[in-house]
């Protein structure tokens, strides 16, 4: 069973990647994902973000204000490393958790895709056989923000050149998808790659 580490910056394509390589057999494990599990009401890393950063980042369910929190995150260095020396340990043991589930199934799969755009900057290298990198020039990615996530141009510029500031666009990983065009044309060269993934040798 390969353990793939799938990175690159916000709004490359990684979920496009993500979902093609769960089509052709892959199981999935997202960041984002993660990140949710641990930050449910009653978990004790919630009740952390809760004292860092304020009630108002709690909504009235006692769920974390997301898209508040990515805004100030984005806009705040300092939060932003706070935040991540809150989420990214535990983060990294879920991880590590779920890949060790895969490998404990009678038929595990043939190959675990771990998306995180920091997945090295946490601390999650270690985890990963291989690491595929997504990439897309930067007005794609801001065109590709502004469409997904309502984003108005300049938030979405300033998130884009953040994750480039970061280099996480300049990973030295083994396989490279320029996911510059259609879906499909992504989806399509993930489909070229999946047997360099999964075959012996």
């Amino acid at each position: 069973m390969l353990v793939l580490g799938v990175v690159g910056p916000i709004a490359a394509g990684k979920s496009v990647v993500l979902a093609a390589l769960q089509e052709l057999g892959a199981a999935t494990i997202g960041a984002d994902e993660v990140s949710r599990e641990i930050l449910q009401p009653g978990r004790p890393e919630l009740d952390k973000v809760r004292e860092a950063f304020g009630d108002e980042f709690i909504d009235a369910d006692g769920n974390v204000r997301r898209r508040a929190l990515a805004e100030l995150i984005f806009a705040d260095a300092q939060a932003r490393q706070r935040l991540n020396e809150l989420m990214h340990p535990p983060m990294v043991a879920r991880i590590a958790q779920h890949i060790q589930e895969y490998r404990n199934r009678p038929h595990s799969p043939p190959l675990v895709a771990v998306e995180a755009a920091v997945l090295l900057q946490m601390g999650a290298g270690e985890l990963v056989d291989k690491l595929l990198l997504v990439d897309a020039p930067a007005e794609v990615r801001v065109q590709r923000l502004m469409q997904r996530d309502g984003l108005p141009a300049k938030e979405a510029r300033r998130r884009v050149e953040l994750h480039d500031r970061l280099g996480l666009n300049q990973v030295r990983a083994d396989y490279v998808i320029k996911a510059t065009g259609s879906p499909q044309d992504t989806r399509e060269q993930v489909a070229a790659l999946w047997p360099q993934l999964v075959e012996p040798g």
